[in-house]
């Protein structure tokens, strides 16, 4: 026995198709107006520069100040004013100076580019500031310290050509040169007597301001700060490995056992000291024992912190932020001087060492502190999204400005996680889009954005 449908379960079908295609059309919408295709993401806040579809690599420096490149050339720019430049040309990583000068290698070759003009040190005038004739030029250099008056680089030098840092070179040694800023010429040779090997230090942080000494580890379990104004060892710390000891401006931080000691290595007199049972130091990221001068040292003691400030350390009754963090609600945690209290989603933050409250802001719970940024004037806050039909990492974040207490920034959950950060207020936030299937799909893209601060105050 057959049956005929009837009109009402035609009507209902209809009307379910209808709806199903009006779904699609507001998914489609809300996707263009997100940026699916564009790459303007869900950003809102001071948004500086965006890289659109036809420019390239973005690096943050010091100062305001950032490179990066587009079919029309290699730039570099002042976000506070827009005052820009064109490099000649853009090789490797750019280091950038609060100047706006722009120092790059190429091989065993060191070049510093300002809108002036390209001053050159070659991998051969590494070699023979260093004097020793029996061995060759390094087929590397890598920049590991910036002063207001030279860019330390190092490299191997050895019997061998063209040899590179991180291998084992029979005869080789890691040599640093001091290269000046201002026209290139090397000032000074420093031999470290250390295998090409060796893990001698890290690589120039982006978006830390110049400092005159950097800290070297000739050996695990030795760490020396040299001055970049010299090329001379200013103090040696004989049991300590990597992250027993903090640079900051001219002043060291040294923690041995419980003991906390701030030595100045101008003058080689202790500053401060204090101690707590199971002393450590806040040494936040890749950052070499970098701390810039708009930071405040931090020692870690259980359940409260001592911040220096100046000659003295002052308490402060409120743990230490641990690694990526949710600040707890009802509850606080200490980032740098700041002591940051949650009451639902708002955040207070209160300087714990002028025990001012610098405001209140906006930050959903389930944001995290990202502590392996350098600490300044931003912090910055992140949520790892979770999508149904995505497996790629995404987040989104929250910036917020430590003079102000207000968000520089706010995005939604689509963008690359980690912020490239500089300590005077300016980040990097990156989206990469990936395109898959179909024969008519576009490539994977990457885009990028400079949010940061109206205009660059240092602390005093």
């Amino acid at each position: 026995m057959s049956s005929t449908p009837s009109k009402t379960a035609d009507i209902t079908k209809l009307v379910l198709a209808l709806l199903a295609a009006g779904v699609v059309v507001l998914l489609v919408v809300a996707f263009l107006l997100r940026g699916g295709f564009s790459g303007s993401s869900g950003i809102d806040g001071r948004v500086h520069y965006f890289t659109k579809d036809r420019s390239y690599s973005l690096s943050i420096g010091p100062n305001g100040w950032f490179a990066y490149g587009d079919d029309d050339g290699d730039w570099v720019e002042h976000a506070p004013t827009g005052e820009r430049w064109e490099q000649d040309s853009a090789f490797g990583s750019a280091v950038l100076t609060s100047e706006g000068a722009v120092v790059t290698t190429l091989g065993g070759d060191v070049r510093v580019e300002r809108e002036s003009g390209l001053a050159e040190a070659r991998a051969t005038d590494l070699l023979v500031a260093h004097g020793d004739k029996e061995v060759r030029p390094g087929g590397e250099a890598e920049v590991i310290g910036l002063s207001t008056r030279h860019v330390a680089v190092i490299s191997c030098m050895s019997t061998s050509d063209e040899a590179r840092l991180g291998e084992d070179v029979p005869g080789g040694r890691i040599v640093v040169s001091g290269v000046a800023l201002e026209d290139a010429s090397i000032t000074w040779s420093h031999d470290t007597e250390t295998g090409c090997d060796t893990d001698l230090a890290t690589l120039y942080p982006h978006g830390l301001p110049e400092q005159r000494y950097v800290l070297i580890t000739p050996d695990e379990q030795t760490t020396q700060a040299l001055d970049l104004d010299t090329g001379k060892i200013a103090r040696t710390w004989p049991d300590a490995p990597r992250g027993r000891v903090l640079v900051r401006d001219d002043e060291a931080i040294h923690r041995q056992g419980d003991q906390v000691t701030v030595t100045s290595l101008r003058s080689g007199k202790d500053v401060a000291r204090t101690s707590c049972r199971g002393a450590r130091l806040d040494n936040p990221g890749d950052s070499g024992g970098r701390i810039a001068a708009v930071a405040t040292p931090l020692v870690r003691c259980g359940d409260s912190v001592r911040l220096l400030d100046g000659d003295r350390f002052v308490t402060v009754d409120a743990p230490p932020v641990e690694k990526s963090q949710q600040v707890p609600d009802g509850g606080s945690v200490v980032h740098d001087r700041f002591e940051i209290s949650r009451d639902g989603d708002a955040l207070t933050l209160r300087d714990a060492l002028a025990d001012q409250v610098v405001g209140e802001v906006e930050v959903p719970d389930g944001y995290r502190i990202s502590t392996n940024d350098p600490r300044g004037r931003l912090i910055v806050f992140f949520r790892s999204a979770d999508k149904l039909f995505s497996d790629a990492a995404e987040s989104s974040f929250r910036i917020v400005d430590t003079r102000t207490a207000e968000l520089v920034a706010e995005t939604d959950d689509d963008l690359s996680p980690g912020a490239d950060v500089s300590t005077d207020g300016f980040a990097v936030l990156r989206e990469y889009q990936e395109r898959t299937g179909g024969r008519y799909s576009r490539s994977s893209r990457s885009y990028a954005w400079l949010v940061g601060v109206d205009e660059v105050r240092r602390r005093d």
